[in-house]
This record gives structure tokens, C-alpha cells and sequence, in this order.
């Protein structure tokens, strides 16, 4: 973290604040995560593809690096100083406790939200890069993978058969989000097409955060999924301590993308 100046803040001496010049990476994709951190002042970006594609602009107040806490403890993107920024850094392990005494519901709500930021940058970084169709891959040992893996290991979530669009349509208007575990979707926004197969996921931030999704799908056969209920998670969340719960509704805004941000229950 060459250029970063760390100093204890002035607020919370327990804690870290650092000063990242413009243009100074803080963590790359890939890297193991042990820390979140909240913008004190400036602006950060988080790119994919190694850096080189910018998805988001985080401004002051926004969270991230929410993997270290709540998903599979590995960066899902890099993050770099847009301007001269600086950031409140909250050790993992500060709230670890609260995160392992979690239920077997919420953990899977907090795997399934890891899948869905992860795709939603994959979306992003297509439709920034003009790639008109793909598939939304999970790479064996890769941070969705084990996401997906606990998922599917989790005898707490119901197992759903989707036979047509329809089927799919009434249950996310329901309240619930899906995790495909066999069969296929396309999901188009701003002319690309993204196929999800086993990993993909439809609807889980929207239902916590109680907002109607914006990309057209289309079933293509049938699918088998996991099914998440969002009310259920949502009173999950609430009874968070207020740092974790933080940590989490800013996870949830970031999966959700834009157009949601300052709407629904998690605003």
C-alpha cells in the first residue's frame, strides 16, 4: 500500500483511518480480505478485470470491502483513490463473533448476496465493455464458488423446480430470491445478455431491500434454484448491531446497483 498514510482516528482510537493520494490502489481482486472500510472524505472506484475496468465511483458515507466480514474473505474487485480519499478501516475480526454466532438463514443470505455483487460487476463490466453476450462463470476455488458451495450445503434453504416464466415471475414478486442449481437464464440489460447457469442468482437484494428488479429475464426450459426468502432475511439483518448492520446494507445497495440506491427499506 505504497503512498498510504495510517494514523489512528480521532473519533474511535481502536480504529485506523487512512489517507490513499489520488490514484493509489488499497487492495487489489484476489487479495485475502481482513478489513472494511467507510469513505471519510474523497472518492474511491472499484474496478474488475484486474484493474482496468471501472464499475463503480463510491462516494462520501459508502462502505466496502463488506467480504472481509460478511463473504468468502477474498477481494471480489480492486480499489483505487479516484481523488485524494480518505478511509475508515474496521478490522474483520471486530465483529467476527457476532458473524460466527450467525443462523444457518442468515449465513446463506450472506453468501447469496456475495454471489450477487459478483454478478452484477460482471453485468457492469460487460455493458461497460460493449460485450454483446456471455456467461456469468464461477471459477473452481474462486470467492463464488465457496460462496455457492455453502449454499448448496445449507439444509436450512427450500429447493424450488421453475417450469416456466411465469413460475419465475410469481416468485420473485413474491418476496424471494433464487440461486439456480441447474438449468438456464438470460438476463439483458442495456443490450447485453448474461446467461446464468448454477451459481446465478435472481432477486435476493431486492426482496431484502422490498424493490422491484430492473432487468428483463428469460427462462430458458425449466430450472431447479434455492429459494431465499427476503422478509425473512431483511428481520434477520435488523437484529444486527448497528456497525454490522452498516456493513451489510451497504453490501446490499452495491448488489443491487443502480437505480435502487436511495429506494426501499435499506435506504
Amino acid at each position: 500500500m505504497s503512498g498510504i498514510i495510517s494514523a489512528p482516528s480521532a473519533s474511535n482510537p481502536k480504529l485506523m483511518e487512512l489517507t490513499i493520494p489520488a490514484g493509489v490502489t488499497l487492495f487489489e481482486q484476489g487479495d485475502r480480505a481482513s478489513s472494511v472500510f467507510v469513505i471519510l472524505e474523497g472518492e474511491m472506484g472499484i474496478l474488475v478485470s484486474n484493474g482496468s475496468t471501472l464499475i463503480a465511483s463510491l462516494p462520501r458515507g459508502a462502505s466496502f470491502g463488506e467480504q472481509a466480514i460478511v463473504g468468502t474473505k477474498y477481494r471480489m474487485a480492486t480499489a483505487k483513490a479516484l481523488e485524494d480519499s480518505r478511509c475508515l478501516e474496521i478490522p474483520a475480526n471486530m465483529l467476527a463473533s457476532e458473524i460466527d454466532s450467525a443462523s444457518p438463514r442468515l449465513k446463506s443470505a450472506f453468501d447469496a448476496l456475495t454471489l450477487q455483487l459478483l454478478q452484477k460487476n460482471f453485468v457492469t463490466e460487460m455493458v461497460e465493455t460493449s460485450v454483446n453476450e456471455a456467461e456469468f462463470k464461477l471459477d473452481p476455488n474462486s470467492p463464488g464458488a465457496l460462496a455457492f458451495q455453502a449454499l448448496e450445503s445449507n439444509r436450512a434453504l427450500n429447493s424450488v423446480y421453475v417450469s416456466d416464466n411465469g413460475t419465475l415471475s410469481d416468485i420473485l414478486k413474491t418476496g424471494k430470491g433464487i440461486v439456480i442449481t441447474d438449468g438456464e437464464v438470460a438476463i439483458r440489460k442495456s443490450g447485453s445478455t448474461v446467461i446464468l447457469r448454477r451459481g446465478g442468482i435472481l432477486g435476493l437484494a431486492e426482496a431484502i431491500a422490498d424493490v422491484n428488479a430492473n432487468d428483463a429475464f428469460e427462462l430458458r426450459g425449466s430450472a431447479n434454484a434455492l429459494s431465499i426468502d427476503g422478509d425473512a432475511a431483511y428481520q434477520a439483518f435488523s437484529q444486527l448491531s448497528p456497525g454490522l448492520k452498516g456493513v451489510v446494507k451497504g453490501l446490499i445497495k452495491r448488489a443491487l446497483g443502480d437505480g435502487h440506491h436511495t429506494s426501499g427499506r435499506v435506504s
